[in-house]
């Protein structure tokens, strides 16, 4: 018990002494902060969220479904109403990321993507993704795909498989897949991701050492998470919808499941 208890304690001070200079945050106080730049970026116009400060794209998924999932217990009046708007463009599905919350008719096996242009406002363009049916062949070289794989997969033994898959890509900086090494840069979604499906064996698996901290400083001043970041840790592009809720839902499933632990 005692053990336990100070495992929490670190990871409370690893929040608290983050490199990024913030002394006196708590998880909770990340993850507000990160929900406050979600809600200030609701287009009253569209009651969307753009895909991040000053864009003139809205994406319906991943971006918008994950926000209102994200601000569902928070802020539940924007939450339900993104969802509305999300519902009157006629678009209730993409088939991928519903994975998170077991909202996915038929999540495996993985199938190509497009992405699609619902309608125009003005400047402002309404995108989506949708699911074809061209099956993903190679999806095992993407660690964000097993790791949905992990989070789909109702049998424990195959989902701690494809866990144990994505961590063989984590070079101790970020996960170094296939899309890292054609883009040259690490993806700062993916991290959340794997707090995620961490949380979701069981028994929880362990994230690698260092994954919390290399997070937490990648959140941007105005409270979201940055897009990418290179080996030294530089931040690249700007902080972003799809990025920040993840690392939320991460962050969040992390804490639980350690303060769970010591009690």
């Amino acid at each position: 018990m005692i053990r336990q208890r100070t495992l929490v304690a670190i990871i409370i001070a690893l929040f608290m002494f983050a490199p990024n200079g913030w002394t006196s945050l708590k998880p909770s106080d990340v993850t507000q902060r990160g929900r406050e730049f979600l809600v200030s970026l609701l287009d009253p116009d569209l009651g969307l969220l753009p895909e991040y400060r000053g864009a003139n794209v809205y994406w319906l998924f991943h971006d918008n479904y994950l926000a209102a999932k994200v601000l569902a217990v928070s802020h539940p009046k924007i939450a339900q109403s993104i969802m509305a708007a999300i519902h009157h463009e006629g678009i209730y599905k993409s088939g991928r990321i519903q994975v998170i919350f077991g909202e996915a008719e038929e999540p495996l096996p993985f199938r190509q993507h497009q992405l699609k242009d619902v309608r125009r406002a003005g400047n402002k363009v309404i995108r989506t993704e949708v699911m074809t049916d061209r099956i993903f062949d190679d999806w095992e070289r993407y660690a964000d795909l097993l790791l949905l794989a992990c989070l789909t997969e109702k049998n424990q033994p195959a989902a701690r498989q494809h866990w144990e898959a994505a961590i063989r890509l984590w070079d101790g900086k970020g996960f170094l897949d296939a899309a890292a090494k054609h883009d040259q840069c690490y993806s700062t979604y993916k991290l959340g991701l794997a707090l995620l499906a961490a949380n979701h064996l069981s028994p929880p698996a362990e994230p690698p050492q260092g994954m919390l901290d290399k997070l937490l400083t990648l959140q941007d001043d105005s409270g979201g998470w940055i897009t990418d970041y290179d080996a030294t840790g530089k931040k690249l592009g700007v902080a972003n919808v799809e990025t920040t809720c993840l690392t939320i839902l991460g962050i969040e499933a992390f804490t639980e499941h350690k303060q769970s632990q010591a009690k």
